[in-house]
């Protein structure tokens, strides 16, 4: 595929799902083939959702939607499109324009996922990521994913009254875009919020995991008759005293499908869960048949928890899709620009022996922890900026994912292993580094010794290296990772 066809692809797409369990947190883009009044690419009724990348009005999912005249709804209080952030995941529905890179909002939507204290803050050891206990739910929080508002990566503590924007990657588990500070903590007073399924249901009060829900004196006008029912996905409002959460509010919380026209067609992007084969899962609540898809990579696993996009016919009760692609980046690099390429929208890097192109697609996500500029564009990078990428591979390229702009903290380089000398040196995507006095870790994340390591190691594998400091084309650390599906022991499938 030549660079414009893949970027005109990547267009096309244009809304991604960003939820697993959240009713305004998931999002489609589709178009009606039936005829019928559904919208999609170049007409109007477009529902896009997906997190704030940048501002112009504001570009959501490679898309700059004019907000001038557009009802902002934060929470469902009528509000001004100034009070939008970094990170945020909204829902867009207006019109896109036959460009497919510009459209204009009639309204954007915006709720949080989760509103609590923080419980409980540790690093996983394997992917580096925060792993944050909110109200019983496990936030997964990354360094350069993850837009921070009054607190950072480095500061978030126990304790933190804190919003979480996201989405889920099953009813146990968010990965947040977007992490906001708010005051300190009132155990009765500050106001909570808790998404889930009802469990241990009485006639005053159910469980959302951990947290106990007393509803009895709740405002229920937003579930079907007024009464809860065990296995229902209700929002939670209220306040917190311990584990428990007296409801002010309780509303039924219903997944996007009920957003979807029949022959529509749709482009999602979101995690897998329910998975029991390919013709049987689901992605953002949604239910997706796959057995005849095409598969990108052709060897993608699926499995609870990986992200995918789905490409497929929504025909009133599942998805028939005919493409499943990865859409977790596995390729990670850190280093200083080298050149910009705007025809071409691609960022070559330099490291000490050799360089790395990556394209940029219109949905890559762009952010700037330098203060720079308000949002970071690939006009504004400049030759010698210092940037972090996330990226997938595509045959011969990379497109990026993910690209953030910030000060400079040694070289990385993780990529499938193309060739290796044992005890020398290894090639990662044509670069080379020696590792000569390395320090090394094997895919079970124990520190070995050189000849254990490269024992293990095969062409193939996913290998991160580390030249800190003052970058020599040196290793310092070289560690065997293993392959991201996002799945976690504790994911949890919905009932």
């Amino acid at each position: 595929m030549n660079l414009n066809s893949f970027i005109v692809s990547l267009t096309l797409i244009a809304a991604l799902a960003l939820s697993g369990c959240g009713g305004e947190s998931g999002g489609i883009a589709y178009t009606d083939s039936g005829g019928g009044s559904g919208g999609g690419i170049g007409g109007t009724g477009v529902i896009s959702t997906g997190t704030i990348d940048g501002f112009g009005s504001i570009f959501v999912n490679g898309v700059e939607f004019e907000t001038g005249d557009s009802q902002i709804l934060l929470d469902g209080v009528p509000s001004s499109d100034m009070e939008l952030r970094l990170g945020m995941v909204v829902t867009i529905r207006g019109t896109l324009n036959d460009d497919g890179k510009t459209g204009s909002a009639d309204q954007v939507s915006f709720h949080n996922e989760l509103i609590g204290p923080v419980s409980a803050v540790e690093v996983d050891a394997e992917s580096g990521s925060l792993v944050v206990t909110v109200l019983g739910l496990r936030v997964i929080a990354e360094r350069t994913a993850t837009v921070f508002d009054g607190v950072s990566f480095a500061t978030l503590s126990v304790g933190d009254f804190v919003a979480v924007s996201g989405f889920f990657e099953s009813s146990a588990q968010i990965r947040a875009t977007r992490i906001a500070k708010n005051p300190a903590f009132v155990p009765g007073v500050s106001e909570v919020k808790l998404e889930g399924y009802v469990a241990a249901l009485s006639d005053t009060q159910f469980s959302l995991g951990p947290i106990v829900v007393d509803y009895s004196g709740a405002e229920l006008s937003g579930i079907p008759g007024g009464r809860i029912t065990e296995g229902l996905l209700v929002e939670v409002y209220g306040t917190l005293v311990g584990n428990v959460i007296t409801a002010t509010l309780v509303e039924e919380d219903e997944d996007i499908s009920h957003g979807l026209d029949e022959n529509g067609e749709v482009t999602l992007l979101g995690t897998v869960t329910d998975f029991i084969d390919l013709s049987h899962f689901s992605v953002s609540g949604v239910p997706v048949d796959a057995g005849s898809a095409e598969l990108e990579p052709r060897d993608l696993v699926l499995g609870n928890g990986v992200l995918v996009e789905v490409e497929g016919i929504w025909n009133g009760r599942e998805l028939q899709a005919n493409a499943v692609k990865s859409r977790r980046g596995q390729v990670e690099l850190a280093a200083r620009v080298a050149t910009v390429d705007t025809e071409q929208r691609s960022i070559t890097v330099q490291y000490v022996t050799g360089t790395v192109t990556v394209l940029l697609g219109n949905a890559t996500l762009m952010k700037d922890n330098t203060g720079q500029s308000n949002s970071l564009s690939l006009g504004n990078i400049t030759s010698g900026d210092f940037l972090e990428i996330e990226a997938s591979q595509f045959g011969g390229s990379l497109l990026a994912n993910r690209v953030q702009r910030d000060k400079e903290e040694g070289a990385v380089l993780q990529a499938p292993v193309e060739r290796f000398t044992a005890g020398v040196d290894i090639t990662l995507l044509g670069v080379t580094f020696s590792t000569a006095g390395a320090k090394f870790k094997n895919g079970d994340n124990n520190s070995v010794g050189a000849k254990a390591f490269f024992d293990e190691l095969a062409v193939g594998e996913l290998v991160k290296i580390t030249d800190e400091d003052l970058p020599n084309g040196v290793a310092d650390e070289v560690e065997l990772e293993q392959a991201d599906t996002g799945e976690t022991e504790s994911q949890q499938s919905h009932p």
